[in-house]
């Protein structure tokens, strides 16, 4: 291969990479219009029957429409994905695979705001709108299945944090992720 069609695919990898970082993002400002909108609060509304203004609000913020919902669900994955400095493509990696395995779709809304969330850290008002959602959703629920949706809960955070091996690659899951995931057991404990 030569130094021209070296530099010609480089080019044009460097295009598409380009392309599609913009069609996410016109994705991603499409997901928040609609989220934002009275349309996009009332189907909210009638789809969950959240009734919590504020919830509403966060979640028009965060870009989440009814399609987007699911992704709220592994909101937790991401958090211990970001308890370091970044999140790596490892933890990337299982995240997106435990989308996979909840019916998240690769062309989804939900799949956008996942991917998006561990391309750029989400803003601290997910934590509350994931809290505040998650809690109404627990009020629904039997004892029996909220225990096993915190479980479940545990066991894919413990995977995202396993995926990197901890800190500097010392450990398998490092004191921060560690942290993360006591505090996001113990907030679903006590919702």
């Amino acid at each position: 291969m030569t130094a021209t069609q070296k530099h010609s695919d480089a080019d044009h990898q460097a295009l598409t990479e380009q392309f599609f970082q913009e069609m996410e993002e016109q994705i991603l400002g499409r997901l928040q219009r609609e989220a934002k909108s009275p349309e996009g609060r009332e189907e909210l509304l009638r789809a969950t029957g959240i009734k919590d203004a504020h919830l509403l609000d966060e979640l028009g913020k965060l870009g989440i429409t009814v399609d987007g919902l699911l992704a709220l669900r592994l909101f937790p994955l991401v958090l211990v994905a970001w308890a370091e400095a970044n999140a790596d493509a490892k933890e990337r990696d299982v995240v997106m695979r435990e989308a996979v395995r909840t019916g998240i779709d690769e062309d989804s809304a939900a799949w956008v705001l996942l991917d998006q969330w561990l391309v750029k850290r989400p803003p601290g008002l997910g934590v509350d709108a994931w809290k505040r959602y998650t809690h109404g959703v627990f009020q629904k629920m039997s004892a029996m299945s909220r225990k096993r949706l915190v479980e479940l809960t545990k066991e894919q955070m413990n995977e995202v944090a396993k995926a990197s091996g901890g800190h500097l690659g010392f450990g398998r899951i490092s004191s921060r992720e560690k942290a993360v995931i006591r505090q996001v057991i113990e907030a679903m404990n006590h919702l």
